[in-house]
């Protein structure tokens, strides 16, 4: 009988503990959700945050687009010499069709020449404008750091990553709260607008 009396509040002990555990971990548990949700909603860009994004994007545009017209000009002067520079007078008779194809040449590199003047001059200008906009960020803030490196230093993930010691699931999640905090802004939104409907026309 006394085993059996100091059995039972071992067990009911035994028991109350078990039901204090499992109540711990589904606690635990619901945490885990509500945080997993969190965590999904930020890994999710609003229709706002991919706007804002592509603006953003423009002056990486730019900049290849600008690349892409100096290696075509570039290509076509070690395809054909230089035909900017008079033909040489070697004493051998040139026909008329290669003075007009050395002269269509020149025209073709002129108009080259003057559409990268032009991109050069719109990177300019969106360059200012991106900073502009990245300037609402705290100076300090990790989520303007990698925003910079992004927009206006162009870099890829592996680089932002080295660049801030940090991996890139935490960067990207930094980058996504950087769009979001920037869309807090009046003004922002506005210039937003004003791109959406740039688009449009």
């Amino acid at each position: 009988m006394e085993n059996l009396t100091g059995v039972a509040p071992v067990q009911q002990a035994w028991k109350s503990e078990t039901g204090k555990n499992r109540f711990r971990q589904k606690g635990k548990s619901e945490m885990q959700k509500d945080r997993q949700k969190e965590d999904n909603r930020q890994e999710r860009l609003t229709d706002d945050a991919k706007l804002l994004n592509q603006y953003l994007n423009q002056y990486r545009f730019c900049i290849g687009r600008k690349r892409l017209l100096e290696r075509r000009r570039a290509e076509i002067i070690m395809e054909f010499g230089n035909p900017l520079k008079a033909v040489p007078m070697d004493g051998m008779p040139k026909g008329n069709r290669h003075r007009e194809g050395c002269a269509a040449l020149s025209l073709r590199l002129d108009e080259v020449d003057t559409r990268i003047k032009e991109q050069k001059e719109n990177a300019e200008k969106v360059l200012v404008n991106i900073m502009n906009i990245i300037d609402f960020l705290p100076e300090s803030s990790l989520e303007r750091a990698i925003l910079e490196n992004r927009y206006l230093d162009r870099y890829n993930w592996e680089q932002v990553c080295r660049e801030n010691h940090i991996s890139r699931t935490p960067a990207m999640r930094k980058w996504r709260r950087g769009l979001h905090k920037l869309l807090d802004f009046k003004k922002i939104k506005q210039i937003l607008e004003e791109y959406k409907n740039s688009l449009q026309d």
